[in-house]
């Protein structure tokens, strides 16, 4: 018994052990209380193997209890999409298969050792340490592909992929028998075969992820270049208008002074009265320190005064921003760019005001020349609020909230797109850019209304 204990142990302890390496840091548990919990669960093993065999089950039979264990503590011990669990603990059986082959094989060779023997147990370990080195390169290759890879559509199903061929390779090449080694060879080119078409596989898709991920930021970094020229294009115009004011002014001011010398004070006043109405109203506003930053606030602000959409926007940050000032500008541009689409096709209603907060004055506010035209949803007025706090060199955090009349359609993290019938671009983008530089992005709808929350860390 104790021989057949060792063998069971050395066939299924280390390849479990093999599966938490490439989850070791995605663990629902802190790792001291994970390694406690695979204790308890190896002698929960135990104790059942122990107790079949002993009511005459064979151990052939016993063996398979460890299946629902492993696999159910396994499941819930890894925090991460149950489709990548799936699809990498796949792989490890599969690694588990090969070698246990191999040792079936060599144990009924006549004069060998017995398939459940001390020899046996220690022949899987010695195989286990020789490929060990080569399967944890692997497996950690692979595990970054998988993690890199949000799609929790492809997830859902493609796990399935590995686990039909691996059913397929053990129907085929089961039992292992002395007299017929060319099932052992083929469970082990096969199951080789397997580990190179699905990593293949796994870097195709994250290729493809990656070129999507690229496109989507070429289109934003153009779009945001459009924005900032015709900011400079705006502030060109006011410098040519500066420069034809300090023109005028002169002669505004000959006309002043000939009515002071004349003494006609009615003439002055009516002078400047129709002076001052001719002047154009001050629209200059400033949200942010960043020139570049501040571009894309007005830009969007122009566009939600055009539309009617009410904007308040509180940007307290530094000159210069955490992450390059590109990335920066296509993160809000997409935000800024979602909340708008989805006030845009409200109904509209009396009455509309962009409220602007700059660092010195959070709660200045500049009304907007829509009047007549804000709009509402559901009975509410639609509205975008924009707030980003930075704290120190370290932290930023920053929230677009938006009316929104229905909720999004969501799978996982990733949104559908309201424009077209796949995921919306600008979500993955900003998703992107965020995990790039250690940070969180959330997005969530309720009562009708869209927050979608973003933390930057790096």
């Amino acid at each position: 018994m104790v021989e057949s204990i060792f063998f069971m142990l050395a066939k299924t302890m280390p390849f479990h052990l093999f599966a938490y390496v490439p989850f070791w840091n995605h663990l629902r548990f802190p790792k001291r209380v994970t390694a406690v919990f695979l204790i308890l669960e190896q002698l929960l093993y135990l104790g059942l193997f122990l107790l079949l065999t002993h009511i005459g089950v064979s151990i052939a039979q016993a063996q398979f209890v460890a299946i629902p264990i492993y696999g159910t503590c396994f499941f819930y011990f890894v925090k991460m999409h149950w489709g990548k669990v799936a699809f990498l603990y796949i792989f490890t059986t599969d690694y588990l298969m090969v070698i246990a082959g191999i040792v079936t094989y060599l144990g009924k060779l006549p004069g060998s050792f017995g398939v459940d023997s001390w020899q046996a147990g220690a022949l899987i370990l010695l195989l286990f340490f020789l490929t060990l080195p080569f399967m944890l390169r692997y497996i950690c290759k692979t595990a970054e592909l998988v993690f890199s890879i949000d799609a929790p559509t492809i997830w859902n199903t493609i796990w399935l992929l590995p686990l039909f061929t691996s059913i397929i390779v053990l129907l085929f090449t089961y039992p292992v028998t002395e007299t017929n080694p060319r099932t052992l060879f083929a469970r082990i080119l096969l199951m080789l075969c397997m580990f190179l078409i699905y990593y293949h596989i796994l870097m195709i898709i994250h290729q493809i992820q990656k070129q999507a991920a690229a496109e989507e930021q070429a289109r934003s970094l153009e779009h945001l270049i459009q924005v900032q020229a015709g900011q400079y294009a705006l502030l060109h115009s006011q410098m040519e208008e500066t420069r034809r004011a300090r023109h005028d002014l002169r002669q505004h001011w000959a006309a002043l002074r000939g009515c002071m010398e004349s003494g006609d004070l009615d003439a002055l006043a009516d002078y400047i009265t129709h002076y001052g109405a001719s002047l154009p109203a001050d629209s200059g506003r400033t949200f942010c320190k960043n020139f570049a930053v501040d571009s894309v606030l007005n830009f969007y602000a122009e566009k939600a005064d055009a539309l009617g959409i009410p904007m308040e926007i509180s940007f307290q940050m530094d000159r210069q921003t955490l992450i390059p000032e590109p990335e920066f500008c296509v993160l809000l541009g997409n935000l800024l760019e979602n909340a708008l689409d989805a006030c845009s096709g409200m109904e509209k209603n009396p009455e509309a005001s962009v409220r602007s907060g700059t660092e010195k004055n959070p709660k200045a506010s500049v009304r907007s020349g829509a009047e007549g035209n804000r709009k509402h949803v559901s009975g509410r007025e639609c509205f975008i609020r924009v707030k980003a706090r930075q704290n120190g060199n370290s932290m930023l955090s920053l929230a677009v909230d938006n009316t929104s009349p229905q909720a999004p359609v969501m799978e996982g993290e990733q949104i559908r797109s309201s424009k077209h019938d796949g995921f919306g671009m600008g979500t993955l983008s900003v998703r992107l850019i965020v995990k790039r530089y250690h940070g969180d992005a959330r997005f969530q709808w309720k009562d009708g209304v869209f927050y979608a929350s973003v933390m930057l860390n790096p």
